[in-house]
């Protein structure tokens, strides 16, 4: 979702709205940095949020339904070489802070990583010739926000670490358990019938004029 005096629009925006339409339910919708997103699902502030699911999540919020996959890793500056795991020992990464990138990354403490708010700031430090020289993340969110930016010249290699899923998170601790299930189901329609592959790659993959 994008922060301004306008309403809120995204990929999550038009997946709630359409999920409103077909439910008839009505969500509140809260902007907040990722790791805050983390912490309400486990405090169960939130009931339940649509996010790149990670196996650690499922200590405070249960897997629902799966809407489209979702591959993520590090994209490199222009000549930095990222084939492998191991060279990502090489260089500082740009990541936004409490963002799970994959299991082995997200622990590795030999990787430098520079802990950022968000997306945009990561690609913003990566090109302003600091340490950061290659940013961590959902792939094809990172390649859309480099494109609006217009940076595409500006990164080169882009290294797979782990595939996952775009699915609903409902904490365990929601007062509205008794919900998931409908909630899920509801979902289950949007994937079924391609709705919301269609928003995605819509936000993701727009048609060129």
């Amino acid at each position: 979702m994008q922060a301004s005096k306008e309403p809120y629009v995204g990929i999550i925006v038009d997946l709630l709205n359409e999920f409103e339409r077909r439910s008839g339910h009505r969500t509140i919708r809260t902007l907040t940095p990722y790791a805050r997103v983390e912490r309400d699902l486990q405090l169960g502030e939130t009931d339940f949020t649509l996010m790149a699911w990670g196996d650690a999540r499922a200590a405070y919020a249960r897997r629902g339904t799966a809407l489209v996959r979702l591959d993520f890793g590090a994209i490199g500056r222009k000549g930095v070489v990222l084939r492998t795991y191991a060279d990502l020992l090489n260089v500082v990464v740009a990541v936004p802070r409490g963002l799970k990138v994959d299991p082995r990354f997200d622990v590795d403490a030999s990787i430098k990583k520079e802990l950022l708010l968000d997306y945009t700031q990561a690609i913003r430090m990566s090109v302003a010739e600091r340490d950061a020289k290659a940013v961590a993340g959902s792939l094809s969110t990172l390649g859309h926000i480099i494109k609006k930016l217009g940076l595409e010249d500006e990164f080169g290699d882009v290294l797979v670490l782990t595939t996952t899923q775009l699915t609903v998170a409902f904490s365990k601790k929601s007062p509205l358990l008794a919900a998931e299930a409908e909630v899920n189901a509801v979902f289950k329609t949007m994937a079924d019938d391609g709705t919301a592959k269609k928003i995605y790659e819509r936000w993701m993959f727009p048609a060129r004029d």
